[in-house]
């Protein structure tokens, strides 16, 4: 089965309008080439905006992906609290963060993309995340990272953070019997890099430091335990900026956080990404301005056998 993963959207019509046609050009790439089901790692808007999310449905409803079996997306720190657009609104921002009722928004975001949740799986009618989707070879699991605020633990809301409660959720479905011989994939907004370690470059800046200390998801020892004593293959994330493949405690990582929302004007990536029962191959890819074929970077294959 043959997966597109992309993330970091960012929408913001005012801010952010180039994003609504790079969207656009990505998705019909991915379809070109083949991809059967879109996942989509979180921060769709950029400043918590209802609005993105309409106008982000009519771009799924325009490529038949409204629907569950075609799209699954998780939230992201975006889509709850949103972001300074302003230099106005850097002063503002802690006050929105503590004005805003994190389950409410949470609750809107489900009900804005309700169609992409049809026959997921869940442990509690009242629990939106954890969730999975069943394929034949597959079971996708959806997480919500995105902290709650704290002026201490998350400053600049956008820290990770995932839930005692959901933790158990989580381990419950990953460990169902049925779901034994399934490929496992993990979908989080947050990334697991080892701490210490920049993302956008080796070398140690100012801006890394300040990077790791507001983009950190907390807990990541506790989730790497339960995936590997689940035999959790492969996490999909975004949240850095960036599209790069790496690995800790032998789970492969995939971040597709630069798919969009990546400083440059018309670039646009994508990773495509195929599931078989004891492989996953991945490519990077990405559309050509002149036309819609496909351009790989990045071929990376690993055997899922254990």
């Amino acid at each position: 089965m043959r997966f597109a993963h992309i993330s970091d959207l960012h929408l913001c019509t005012k801010h952010k309008s180039e994003n609504i046609p790079k969207i656009k050009r990505l998705i019909q790439h991915a379809l070109d080439n083949g991809a059967q089901h879109f996942v989509i790692t979180g921060d769709i808007s950029d400043n918590a905006d209802e609005k993105d999310f309409v106008v982000f449905k009519e771009i799924l409803k325009k490529f038949d992906l409204l629907r569950s079996d075609k799209t699954t997306i998780i939230i992201g720190n975006h889509d709850i609290f949103g972001g300074p657009q302003t230099a106005q609104d850097v002063f503002n921002f802690p006050a929105k963060c503590m004005n805003t009722n994190y389950h409410e928004r949470v609750a809107k975001f489900i009900d804005h993309f309700k169609e992409l949740f049809v026959n997921t799986i869940r442990l509690h009618d009242e629990l939106y995340f954890p969730f999975a989707k069943e394929f034949k070879d597959v079971l996708l699991v959806g997480i919500n990272s995105a902290a709650e605020y704290s002026r201490f633990k998350n400053p600049f809301a956008s820290n990770g953070h995932v839930s005692k409660t959901q933790r158990q959720f989580l381990k419950a479905i990953l460990t169902k019997n049925e779901f034994k011989n399934k490929v496992k994939i993990i979908l989080t907004h947050h990334h697991f890099y080892p701490k210490n370690v920049a993302s956008h470059s080796s070398e140690r800046t100012m801006w890394n430091k300040i990077e790791n200390y507001t983009m950190k998801l907390r807990g990541k020892k506790k989730l790497l335990k339960l995936f590997l004593e689940s035999n959790v293959k492969l996490v999909l994330h975004g949240h850095s900026h960036e599209m790069k493949e790496y690995f800790r405690e032998g789970i492969r990582f995939i971040n597709s956080g630069g798919s969009v929302d990546n400083g440059l004007k018309d670039e646009t990536s994508l990773f495509l990404i195929d599931v078989f029962p004891f492989e996953v191959t991945a490519e990077i890819s990405k559309p050509s301005l002149k036309s819609q074929n496909i351009t790989t970077q990045e071929k990376l294959v690993v055997s899922l056998a254990s």
